[in-house]
């Protein structure tokens, strides 16, 4: 029989998983830059000919700029907290886990955390919190700690 103590301690562990590779640095810009695309491409074929038809000009923020940095939002927020991955992670084949539970399930609040207040501290003076990735063991940014995530190859 299993101690329930035990398992308990093995998910609340902090300890890097020790059959999961890392992803590094270029790799994850690679997934970012793919992303970037997806979302310039969404921008150019669905918000500006919006902004066209309703006749928005671009001398003020309106509500077609606000929801477009929304459906950005909510594209990394949401994709991430369901599978992991946004669409470049899963081109690229890397996946963001948790670094709190044992099978790496991510929580809503661990991914608003990465991705919001976390990337924001990121790229506070000139990104070194994501330059923070190649100097890390475990290949994490400033983002990743403070939420307790690891990014990881996804190899399926």
């Amino acid at each position: 029989m299993s101690d329930p103590d035990a398992i308990q301690a093995l998910e609340n562990s902090q300890e890097p998983p020790r059959e999961h590779q890392f992803a590094g640095f270029w790799i994850r810009v690679a997934a970012t830059l793919l992303d970037s695309l997806f979302l310039v491409g969404v921008s150019m074929l669905v918000f500006n000919p919006l902004r066209r038809n309703l006749g928005v000009s671009g001398d003020f923020l309106s509500l077609i700029d606000l929801l477009e940095a929304l459906f950005g939002l909510l594209y990394l927020v949401l994709l991430t907290w369901w599978t992991g991955q946004t669409l470049g992670k899963q081109i690229i084949g890397i996946r963001v886990i948790s670094a709190r539970h044992a099978r790496g399930r991510l929580t809503g609040g661990q991914v608003i955390l990465r991705e919001v207040l976390g990337k924001l501290l990121s790229s506070l003076v000139f990104c070194i919190g994501y330059m923070w990735v190649g100097w890390n063991p475990q290949k994490q940014g400033w983002h990743d700690l403070l939420a307790k995530t690891y990014v990881i190859w996804d190899r399926k």
